[in-house]
């Protein structure tokens, strides 16, 4: 039914063979496992242009079967599309960028200056040269990385090295590059929370709390006050205040209600951020002088946690297990056939396991010091695997991205229905892997 829209558009002069042979031509020769629409795509990439990174022994036979004008013209046509914006907005609300490790990179990387709708997004842990083939090959318009492709400042984009020639090739074929990374790891439902769900669990926390940043969320809240000696100057005070206040409105200061004048005194309290404070106290004792009575206060903190979300989770589970079943139930969940596991120091395959304290990718920094009885990461050094085995905590380690990749498919389903409203097209990659195999 898929093919449908596509075989109306071609004459039938120019289908000597049946679609589907091609379609199976070319998914066999390009060794991928995409169903008829992407193969559609795969096919008009052969037709309309070189093949950037390889060449393929039937592109000449295809060409002899149908003509087309531009490859994401042969999408399939169900598919409406979304303006970039659209989409980055969806991304940012589903995993604020503001939930990300001061260190990270993190939201929208690459932006083509040609406009053009997003039909297909291709899903990725790392952003490889194989990566980036498929995504031409399959003419993505967007490549979202969960790792970000750009981390150490470029000064150059041009062939010499693998990460620069990505880039050039994502502005050559106007693909657009999003990127999680850490924002991911807090959220509920996230990456972290995926891993976790390899176990039944009674609950969980996050081992590093994340807190509301937004911008009406400020930090710290103050209350200016001064008696009113004469009310019609304090009206002007006050109205000037207000007017200086707001000049700063740039630097995250925002008035709460309206400023009052009432039982003798005016009194004004305004969120802001902690660098905003030294201002608003100039501000406050510029225009109110002459009295003991004037008062500045800091009056509270006003970050709050974000139930559920931050980095990693203390996992307590429903039942305890036997560190055996714990590495059977990690090999199922990350489909790996070897994992590699440290015992805690006098104790066995068969010791009991009630909490799990996991991180996924390099957790060890974020696993430190945190009683639990097993950890579960990707990686962690030498020395972290000793000082934990000699605290007592049983220690499995999967690989960095093998912690991670399983979410994606997940996440793909959710993007494309609940965020995207069935208006993109998303695939996961299908030669994205971890560079690490135990053999």
């Amino acid at each position: 039914m898929l093919l449908s829209p596509f075989l109306n558009t071609l004459s039938q002069k120019h289908l000597s063979v049946s679609f589907k042979l091609l379609a199976n031509i070319w998914t066999k020769e390009r060794k991928l496992e995409y169903t008829y629409p992407y193969a559609i795509r795969g096919i008009c990439n052969l037709i309309t242009k070189p093949f950037t990174y390889s060449t393929c022994k039937h592109s000449d036979k295809l060409r002899k079967f149908c003509t087309v004008s531009e490859c994401p013209e042969m999408a399939n046509t169900e598919i409406s599309g979304l303006p970039l914006k659209d989409v980055v907005a969806k991304l940012d609300k589903f995993a604020p960028r503001s939930l990300a490790e001061s260190w990270d990179n993190v939201g929208l990387l690459v932006e083509p200056i040609s406009k053009k709708k997003v039909k297909l997004i291709l899903l990725t842990n790392d952003l490889t040269e194989d990566v980036m083939a498929e995504a031409v090959e399959i003419c993505a318009d967007m490549i979202i990385s969960y790792h970000p492709p750009i981390f150490a400042p470029l000064k150059s984009i041009t062939g010499r090295s693998w990460k620069e020639r990505i880039i050039a090739t994502c502005l050559e074929n106007k693909i657009a590059v999003y990127s999680p990374h850490t924002s991911f790891d807090a959220i509920t439902g996230g990456v972290n929370d995926w891993l976790a769900s390899a176990f039944e669990i009674k609950s969980s926390k996050p081992l590093t709390q994340s807190y509301a940043n937004e911008s009406k969320s400020k930090q710290y809240q103050v209350e200016i006050s001064s008696p009113i000696v004469d009310p019609v100057r304090a009206g002007l005070v006050l109205q000037q205040i207000q007017i200086d206040v707001e000049k700063v409105t740039e630097d995250n200061v925002e008035l709460l209600g309206d400023i009052s004048a009432a039982g003798g005194n005016m009194k004004m309290t305004i969120p802001c951020s902690k660098s905003s404070i030294p201002r608003l106290s100039s501000i406050f004792h510029t225009h109110v002088r002459g009295t003991d009575n004037e008062t500045f206060k800091i009056l509270k903190y006003e970050d709050y946690p974000l139930p559920g979300v931050g980095l990693g989770r203390l996992c307590y589970l429903d039942k305890p297990l036997k560190v055996i079943h714990v590495v059977e139930l990690v090999k199922k969940h990350i489909k790996l056939q070897h994992i590699r596991l440290a015992l805690a120091r006098h104790r066995n395959i068969d010791s009991s396991v009630s909490t799990i304290a996991l991180c996924a990718g390099a957790g060890a920094s974020v696993l430190r010091n945190v009683k639990a009885d097993l950890y579960l990461t990707g990686e962690m050094s030498h020395h972290d695997v000793l000082d934990a085995v000699h605290k007592g905590t049983h220690v499995i380690l999967c690989d960095h991205s093998n912690t991670e990749r399983g979410f994606l498919k997940i996440f793909a389903k959710q993007l494309a229905t609940e965020l995207l409203g069935g208006n993109v097209e998303v695939v996961t990659s299908k030669v994205d892997r971890d560079p690490l195999k135990i053999i």
